[in-house]
C-alpha cells in the first residue's frame, strides 16, 4: 500500500486499505534535505506526517504491538532546542508548516538548531517519549532507534547538506550497513524488548557518545 507522508489525505487512504490487527509498526520512511526535499517538504514528511500516520494506525493494532520510529543522531541535540518544539508540537494543520518554517528560519543546511533534518528528528525523538505512555492502557510501546551515516542512496545528500563534520564523523566512526540498523530496530519490536518502552537508542558505532564528549571536554 504506497502513500505520501506529507499529504493527510494520502495517508488515510493508506490506513483505511491496511488490515486489522498488526503487531507493529516500523516507521522508516523519510526523506533527506535535498534541492528535491525543501524545509517544509522535510518537516512534513519526516515528523508531521508520521505522526499523523502513526496516531490513525493505532486502531490498526493489537493490543501489546509495538512501535519503532527511525529517528537519527541529529536530533540528540533537542535539550537545546525545547522552546521551537513546543511551538512546533502546537501546530494541528500540516498546510501551517510552511509558515512555521518561515516564522522561525528553518533552513536545510547544517546540523543546528535551525535546519529542518536535525529538527525533524529531534520532533520525532521527543515525540517518541511523549507518545510512550499515550497507547500505555493497551500495552503499547514506543521507542526509536538514532543511527547515523548509513550506506543508503542518500548518504550524499546529507553529506552535501550537513558538511565538513559530518564527512569528519564518518572518517571517525564509519557508517552502518542498514541490515545493523535492523537488527536493533527488530529487537525493539519484539517480545525480548519487552519493558523498553519510550527509548531511542543509538546505533551509530559510537558517534553520539563520541561527539557528546567532545562538546564537553571530557
Amino acid at each position: 500500500v504506497a502513500y505520501d507522508q506529507g499529504d493527510p489525505g494520502s495517508i488515510d487512504r493508506a490506513v483505511a486499505a491496511v488490515p486489522d490487527g498488526l503487531d507493529g509498526l516500523l516507521n522508516i520512511a523519510g526523506v533527506a534535505p535535498s534541492p528535491r526535499f525543501g524545509p517544509v517538504d522535510v518537516l512534513k514528511i519526516n515528523f508531521f506526517g508520521l505522526r499523523y500516520f502513526t496516531e490513525k494506525m493505532v486502531d490498526k493494532l493489537s493490543d501489546g504491538a509495538a512501535i519503532v520510529n527511525m529517528s537519527s543522531g541529529t536530533g540528540a541535540g533537542w535539550p537545546t532546542n525545547v522552546e521551537t518544539i513546543k511551538a512546533f508540537f502546537a501546530l494541528d494543520r500540516i498546510d501551517q508548516v510552511a509558515g512555521f518554517v518561515a516564522d522561525h528560519g528553518i533552513g536545510n543546511e547544517g546540523l543546528g538548531n535551525d535546519a529542518a533534518y536535525p529538527l525533524s528528528k529531534q520532533l520525532l525523538s521527543v515525540w517518541t517519549m511523549k507518545a510512550s505512555s499515550r497507547w500505555k492502557d493497551r500495552g503499547i510501546r514506543v521507542n526509536a532507534v538514532a543511527p547515523a551515516a548509513v550506506e543508503t542512496p542518500i548518504v550524499g545528500d546529507f553529506l552535501a547538506s550537513f558538511g565538513e563534520e559530518a564527512a569528519k564523523r564518518i572518517q571517525t566512526f564509519g557508517s552502518a550497513t542498514p541490515e545493523q540498523v535492523a537488527l536493533a530496530t527488530t529487537f525493539l519490536l519484539s517480545a525480548d524488548a519487552a519493558w523498553i518502552n519510550g527509548a531511542v537508542v543509538p546505533v551509530d558505532g559510537g558517534a553520539i557518545a563520541g561527539r557528546t564528549m567532545a562538546q564537553f571536554g571530557i
